[in-house]
C-alpha cells in the first residue's frame, strides 16, 4: 500500500506537489485546469498556433461595416424576435445527433438564426412538429 507522500506528484507545469484525482494518478500530469490549459497555450505557441481574442460579435459587425450593411439586426426563425451579433444562436433543423457525417452537420440549409429560447425550447424535436407548435403558441398568445 502506497503511504501518502508516495500519492503526490510534481504539476508538470508548475512543479508544485499535488494529489492526483482518485483513480487518474497515471494520467493526471497538472495540479489544476489552469496549469493544463496554461501549458496547452505554451504548446500551441511553439507550434505557431495563435487564437484570436475578439468575440464572434466583433467578426460579425466588422464584416457588415466592411460590406457597407449598417443594419445588423436579424429576424430569430422560429418567433420573428429582433436579434443581433451578440445574443443569437445557430440552430440546426435536423438535430446534430441525428446525423452521420461532418458535411450534414455543416450543410447550410440545415442551420438557421434562432433566439436561446426558441434553440432550448426546440431541443431534439422534430422541425416541422415544433415549427407547428410554434405556430399554435404564437396563434394562442394572440387571441389572449
Amino acid at each position: 500500500m502506497l503511504k501518502n507522500q508516495e500519492l503526490k506528484k510534481h504539476c508538470e507545469q508548475c512543479g508544485k506537489l499535488y494529489f492526483p484525482k482518485k483513480y487518474q494518478y497515471h494520467r493526471q500530469k497538472y495540479c489544476s485546469l489552469n496549469c493544463k490549459w496554461k501549458q496547452r497555450g505554451k504548446l500551441e505557441k511553439e507550434a505557431g498556433i495563435y487564437k484570436g481574442g475578439y468575440s464572434r460579435e466583433t467578426h460579425i459587425r466588422l464584416w457588415l461595416d466592411a460590406k457597407g450593411i449598417a443594419d445588423t439586426s436579424a429576424p430569430c426563425h422560429y418567433c420573428g424576435d429582433i436579434l443581433y451579433p451578440d445574443i443569437f444562436v445557430i440552430e440546426h433543423k435536423i438535430p446534430r445527433k441525428k446525423l452521420k457525417t461532418r458535411e450534414k452537420v455543416t450543410d447550410i440549409t440545415n442551420l438557421v438564426i434562432s433566439c436561446h429560447k426558441c434553440n432550448y425550447e426546440k431541443g431534439k424535436l422534430d422541425y416541422n412538429d415544433f415549427i407547428k407548435r410554434k405556430k399554435w403558441h404564437m396563434k394562442m398568445n394572440q387571441k389572449n
